[in-house]
């Protein structure tokens, strides 16, 4: 048996989770994030002109209803696992410090045109490094339009 805590990390974990998230059905999803900078106009000022959300596309990824025992009135939970190379790079475009801040600052996820609030991040590691994320959502309550 190799001794594994002695091996340099690479990128070898990044790149199987990512390939491995495409051959199971991958998607895209897209984080809505509020806009970064607010309108300077006289109506958006006043709060007439309602500002735009940005979608931040997350790829590969895989969404899945999570199972559990359901009880009436209680929304279904979902699932959503994003591969880490996908987050980061929404993290570096944005200059954020963490995931955690860009999954905290997200208003939901759109997933095939529906919004999803999310409930919970978890992540999955090797030798220290992130290589996934999963997401726990929930349906939104109302019809939001997109």
């Amino acid at each position: 048996m190799a001794d594994l805590s002695v091996q340099n990390p690479s990128g070898r974990a990044l790149r199987l989770a990512a390939a491995l998230l495409r051959a199971s059905g991958g998607t895209t999803a897209s984080l809505q994030m509020p806009p970064l900078v607010g309108d300077a106009n006289d109506t958006g000022q006043v709060g007439l002109d309602q500002p735009g959300f940005l979608q931040l596309p997350l790829s590969p990824a895989v969404f899945r209803r999570v199972r559990i025992a359901m009880k009436d009135g209680q929304l279904c939970e979902y699932e959503l696992m994003v591969s880490a190379e996908a987050v980061a790079t929404q993290v570096s475009q944005l200059q954020l410090s963490s995931a955690q801040t860009l999954f905290t600052m997200a208003n939901g996820v759109i997933v095939a045109g529906k919004l999803f609030l999310i409930e919970a991040v978890s992540t999955s590691e090797t030798q220290g490094i992130v290589c996934l994320y999963r997401l726990l959502l929930r349906e939104a309550a109302g019809e939001w339009q997109l």
